[in-house]
C-alpha cells in the first residue's frame, strides 16, 4: 500500500491519460482488496487498516472524481466499517454506562454510512444522469431505470441509507426515507433475488423491522430472513442477529431473541470463507447481546399473594 500511495503521488502531478491508467490499477487493487479483508480471520486488523484504506479511496476521488469503481468502493467500504466496527463500538459503551462515548460513537457511525449513501448516490449519476433526484421525489417511478447491472449499486445505497435510518429514526430528514430504501431493495431483489446469497433479503431484514408506524412488518421480516437462511444454506450470523435485534426484542419475546443468538454463534466462520469477517464480527455482536440479555428484557411484576 505505500507502494501505491507514492504511485498515486507521482501520476497526481502527470498527464491526464497516464494519471487515469494508474487510478484505474488502485481502483482494480482497492478492489481486490475488498475480498482480502472479507476472509481475513483478525477483524481488529481490518479495523486498523480501513481508515488508510477510505482515505486512499477519497484521494483518489479527488483526482478521478466520477470513477464508478471508486464511488461505489467508498460507498461500500463505509458502509462496512461503520457497521462493523463504530456500531459495535457504540453498543459496549453503552453496556459500560459510558452514554456519553456511545452516543459520540453512533453519531460518528451514522454520519459515515451518510457518507456512504452520498458516495453511492454519485455513483448512480454515473450511469444515470438526474436519477438521483427523481429517486427523491418519485422513488417506485425511478427505480424502474436501473437493470441487472444496477443490482450492486442498490443494494449498497440501500444499506448505507437504510443504516443511517435505523440510527437516526429520532430525526425526520432520515426517517421520512424509509419508503425510498424499501422500495431500492426491492427492485434489486426483483433483478436479481439471489445477489451475494441472500444479501438483499438480509437487509430487507431490517427495513421491515422499523415498526407498523413507519411502514415495517414482522410477517415481511420473517420471510426475508427464512429466505436469507435458504440462500446461504445458514452459513452466515448476520440474519439471526437481525431478527434477534429487529424483531424479538422489539416483541420481548427472550426465548426466540437468545435461540436466534445462539444459531448465530453456532455457524462456523470458516466455513464459508467469504464472509468470514462479517461472521465473526457478528458473532461478537451476539455475545454481546446474550452477555447483557437481562438488561434487555423486563420480567413482568409478580402479584403478590393476598
Amino acid at each position: 500500500m505505500v507502494r501505491s500511495l507514492l504511485l498515486l503521488a507521482v501520476v497526481l502531478s502527470t498527464g491526464c491519460s497516464i494519471r487515469s491508467m494508474a487510478v484505474n490499477a488502485l481502483a482494480e487493487t482497492l478492489a481486490e482488496g475488498a475480498v482480502v479483508y472479507a476472509s481475513d480471520e483478525d477483524p481488529e486488523l481490518v479495523r486498523e487498516a480501513l481508515p488508510f484504506n477510505l482515505k486512499t479511496i477519497e484521494t483518489l476521488l479527488a483526482s478521478s472524481p466520477d470513477h464508478a469503481d471508486l464511488l461505489l468502493s467508498a460507498c461500500s467500504t463505509f458502509t462496512l466499517y461503520a457497521a462493523g466496527f463504530l456500531e459495535v463500538d457504540a453498543e459496549v459503551a453503552e453496556w459500560d454506562l459510558d452514554y456519553a462515548r456511545s452516543e459520540v460513537l453512533n453519531t460518528r457511525a451514522r454520519n459515515m454510512h451518510v457518507r456512504a449513501r452520498d458516495y453511492c448516490l454519485r455513483r448512480v449519476e454515473v450511469d444515470h444522469p438526474g436519477l438521483s433526484a427523481r429517486l427523491i421525489r418519485q422513488p417506485e417511478a425511478a427505480v424502474a431505470e436501473f437493470g441487472i447491472d444496477d443490482v450492486e449499486t442498490l443494494y449498497w445505497l440501500g444499506a448505507s441509507w437504510g443504516s443511517a435510518i435505523v440510527l437516526g429514526l429520532d430525526r425526520p430528514d432520515l426517517a421520512a426515507d424509509i419508503p425510498i430504501v424499501r422500495t431500492l431493495m426491492e427492485r434489486a431483489l426483483e433483478l436479481d433475488e439471489d445477489y451475494n446469497r441472500g444479501a438483499l433479503h438480509s437487509a430487507l431484514i431490517s427495513v421491515e423491522s422499523v415498526g407498523e408506524l413507519l411502514g415495517g412488518s414482522t410477517e415481511r421480516a420473517r420471510a426475508h430472513f427464512e429466505r436469507t437462511v435458504e440462500l446461504t444454506e445458514g452459513l452466515d450470523a448476520s440474519p439471526y442477529v437481525a431478527m434477534a435485534i429487529g424483531v424479538a426484542l422489539s416483541a420481548q419475546d427472550r426465548e426466540e431473541f437468545e435461540a436466534l443468538l445462539e444459531s448465530a454463534l453456532a455457524v462456523d466462520p470458516d466455513e464459508d470463507e467469504s464472509i468470514r469477517l462479517v461472521n465473526l464480527v457478528t458473532q461478537k455482536r451476539a455475545r454481546l447481546l446474550l452477555d447483557n440479555v437481562d438488561e434487555l428484557f423486563y420480567e413482568p411484576l409478580q402479584e403478590e399473594d393476598e
